[in-house]
């Protein structure tokens, strides 16, 4: 505190040149009495003005002894958008996009397990100086506000802090104000102003985006072509861009051509994780065109196929892999610190990237926690050590999860009638309590910890469109087993399936047709029997799993899929029957049922096997020729569902299948009579 007026009192004098014992006071007339209680390397006590003073340390520890740490540096802006609030949100929180477009740089991760609510720590390069900093959880309420703090560990300022707040535009305005702040808090007076002008710079650069966005928010489609300089191996990309449009045709070649054009101009994160249902909803196409023009762009050697495991919690990607070959059985998510199991049709994303040959794109990391990466996060915030924090229920009605770094969650349903205003949540080691709870609009939800260290929690929604394109669903398109046959998982590895909806066939008669009519018409018959199956289970997004003899196994990713191809290959089965006179006799028989299953590689493809494959089976052997047989539960809802035809009344009856210790009530559906 008196170094300010000791440095005063030096302004036109000379150097003592005494030698000083710490924590001595130098009583030198030159000087006021000053403590010196100097860091490791300081020598002499020394003055004119502050301009001298002699280390053999590092200049920091001893600028933050000569210098006080000063006041934080605070900058604000307000720039007034013509976009609403909820337009602006999701661009102005992909934090990753926005280092980049403000020319910051990338950064290189280490994860961290302390106390802190940090997860990682974070080395990069600042105004040409190195900076490592704690990256702590971003903190919103979506689409109002969302800001971090940096507590810095290696560099000149001891923490940084930004914020956005966005805000309807006042006076009957349309619109939404968007007020940027940014607070740095320097180590010493001598980079204050220094600090205060690289602020203000950075601020400017923050407004100019904030307007950048506004514009693109307005526009019918937002722009995906990238402003820095791309590398593209423009002739090797058009020769195969060719070779990839020319044979598709409809939906599947509109998103080709579009994919072509995404490699050539796109910005590198828009290419670095291509997501095909996330551009099929931003193109307005159909999600199994976008696959599919993907899958092809894969073979014509446009694109690169590799696996994300997805996190159940934050959804993002905790790791990328080459090859399902490669797959364990579980995973960890650094950020939300929980591990999970790897369901095949949760946890495991298909996403694309254009090799190194045709383009060669900047895969670091330039931010790793801004609300954009969580779209289905409404609300995160810190909860502090034995501390708590409250948070707001959202006003839409629903079903919402909480969330707690660790794994603690509880589902909160939303209710417009639920009479409880207030909901105090404890942690309970890995627990919430209570689990579950049911409140208003609104509602205050106060969050009390007893863990020892930083959490933060999030208030997340449950049933949320995903953009995700599963292991699961690719292994259900005869062209990704038809194109992919080695990407199977290792031998002896199991993974789960949520759920899955199984359809087996088997016809009746076949075996005896094989002595009467001889075995080249019976082979016929079967093959054409083949097909038929085989076009019908494709139009309703199935596949084949497997035959088995004459026998079929089928896997789809709805109910509604597999019970409307089911009736439709009954339906049709009497023209394989006019084709083939001499096998009038012979019927279809097939059972559908779904459930949580086991994905394991046998003959080296994909197969199911667990409770659901048996129950399916024994269903299709309870079936007479001509039936598809359902469970009482999803026989009722296909026929509210409108999913079998209206003519077809179904008969219910009790059967005990091989296997199952209680009967089951099930219904048959005469589909192909006899007659025709």
């Amino acid at each position: 505190r008196s170094l300010r007026r000791g440095r005063a009192g030096h302004s036109e004098r000379q150097a003592c040149g005494e030698r000083h014992s710490p924590d001595t006071r130098c009583v030198h007339a030159a000087h006021p009495p000053i403590l010196h209680s100097a860091p490791a390397g300081v020598t002499a006590c020394s003055t004119i003005g502050w301009k001298y003073l002699f280390a053999v340390g590092e200049v920091a520890p001893v600028i933050r002894w000569y210098f006080p740490t000063v006041a934080e540096v605070s900058v604000e802006r307000s720039i007034v958008c013509k976009s609403s609030a909820a337009a602006l949100w999701p661009l102005l929180t992909d934090t990753d996009r926005l280092n980049r477009a403000i020319g910051l740089g990338p950064i290189d991760l280490t994860p961290n397990d302390d106390d802190t609510a940090a997860r990682y720590l974070v080395k990069t390069v600042s105004g040409g100086f190195p900076l490592e900093y704690e990256e702590r959880p971003y903190e919103w309420v979506a689409p109002e506000r969302f800001s971090v703090r940096r507590v810095v560990r290696r560099g000149l300022v001891s923490s940084l802090e930004h914020r956005f707040l966005l805000e309807p535009e006042q006076h009957g305005e349309t619109g939404t104000r968007v007020t940027i702040r940014v607070v740095v808090t320097p180590k010493s007076a001598l980079i204050a102003p220094v600090a205060r002008l690289q602020v203000n710079r950075f601020v400017s650069k923050l407004a100019s985006y904030v307007e950048e966005v506004d514009r693109e928010a307005l526009a019918t489609l937002a722009p995906q072509a990238s402003k820095a300089r791309v590398r593209v191996e423009e002739q090797s990309l058009a020769r195969l861009g060719r070779a990839l449009v020319e044979p598709l045709a409809g939906d599947e070649r509109t998103a080709a051509e579009r994919l072509v054009e995404l490699v050539r101009v796109g910005a590198d994160q828009a290419v670095d994780r291509i997501r095909p249902y996330e551009l099929a909803r931003v193109w307005n196409l159909p999600r199994r065109a976008v696959l599919g023009a993907c899958l092809e762009a894969v073979r014509a050697g446009v694109l690169d196929l590799s696996w994300d495991l997805v996190c159940p919690s934050c959804r993002t990607a905790s790791e990328r892999l080459q090859s399902l070959s490669v797959l364990s059985a579980h995973a960890h998510c650094q950020s939300c610190d929980i591990s999970f199991d790897l369901d095949l049709d949760r946890a495991v994303e298909a996403t694309f990237r254009p090799p190194d040959s045709i383009r060669r794109v900047d895969e670091r990391p330039y931010c790793i926690g801004g609300p954009a990466r969580t779209p289905h996060v409404l609300t995160q915030a810190l909860l502090p050590a034995q501390g708590t924090i409250e948070l707001r229920a959202p006003l839409v009605p629903g079903r919402y999860r909480l969330f707690v770094r660790g794994g603690p969650a509880s589902i909160l349903r939303v209710r417009a009638d639920a009479p409880t205003n207030r909901l105090d949540v404890h942690t309970h080691g890995a627990t919430l309590e209570p689990a579950q709870a049911d409140l208003a609009p609104g509602a205050v939800v106060a969050v009390t910890s007893d863990h020892g260290g930083e959490r933060h929690v999030k208030l997340e929604r449950v049933d949320f469109a995903e953009d995700a394109a599963t292991a699961h669903e690719l292994s259900m398109l005869p062209a990704f087993r038809r194109q992919f046959a080695r990407e199977v998982l290792r031998p002896g590895l199991t993974l789960r399936i949520a759920r899955v909806t199984l359809l087996f066939t088997d016809l009746t008669g076949s075996t005896a047709l094989y002595s009467t009519i001889g075995d080249a018409k019976a082979f016929g018959f079967v093959q054409d029997h083949f097909e038929l199956l085989n076009e019908v289970i494709a139009a309703h997004s199935g596949t084949v799993v497997k035959t088995i003899g004459d026998a079929v196994m089928a896997a789809f990713g709805t109910e509604e899929g597999a019970v409307r191809a089911a009736a439709l290959m009954q339906s049709r089965f009497g023209e394989i029957r006019r084709v083939h006179v001499e096998a009038s006799g012979v019927r279809l028989k097939v059972g559908v049922y779904a459930g949580p299953c086991y994905v394991v590689t046998a003959n080296q493809t994909l197969d199911y096997f667990g409770h659901t494959v048996n129950v399916s089976a024994r269903l299709q052997g309870a079936a007479e020729g001509g039936e598809v047989v359902l469970t009482e539960d999803l026989a009722a809802t296909a026929t509210r569902e409108g999913w079998l035809p209206q003519d077809v009344p179904g008969e219910a009856f009790e059967a005990q299948l091989k296997g199952l210790a209680k009967p089951l009530t099930l219904r048959r559906f005469r589909i192909d009579l006899p007659s025709g």
